[in-house]
């Protein structure tokens, strides 16, 4: 069902994406904790509509832990990486500083150390 659904945000018309979209910002908090909803994640924000994308963005950086499990997790380390790209100025710093608190912890596995690696070569 996950391939449906990032098909759908990847080749879907501009209605299907944004209904996509919408659900993925009312569930993200489902869909974070979970493998595949971590890649429908990973995908809404790399092919959703602009508006909805920031929408996201701003879940993730303000649900408590959300940013920190993502980056974690085989596809939600993709959307951390993306949320990152999406953000600017103070924002993107904030969530840096956020990340590298973890670092001990995300360095544990190979998805944390790339979002580690990918905020070490942006600043």
């Amino acid at each position: 069902g996950n391939y449906v659904v990032q098909n759908l945000l990847q080749h879907g018309s501009d209605e299907q994406r944004f209904q996509v979209a919408n659900i993925v910002l009312k569930e993200i908090r489902v869909l974070g904790l979970e493998s595949h909803g971590c890649a429908v994640v990973s995908a809404a924000l790399c092919h959703g509509p602009e508006a909805e994308r920031a929408a996201l963005v701003q879940v993730i950086l303000s649900e408590p832990g959300l940013l920190v499990f993502l980056a974690g997790s085989r596809h939600g380390h993709v959307a951390v990486i993306r949320t990152l790209d999406l953000l600017e100025g103070d924002d993107r710093e904030d969530a840096c500083r956020r990340l590298q608190a973890e670092t001990e912890s995300l360095k544990d596995n190979r998805y944390g150390r790339a979002v580690i690696e990918y905020i070490e070569s942006i600043r």
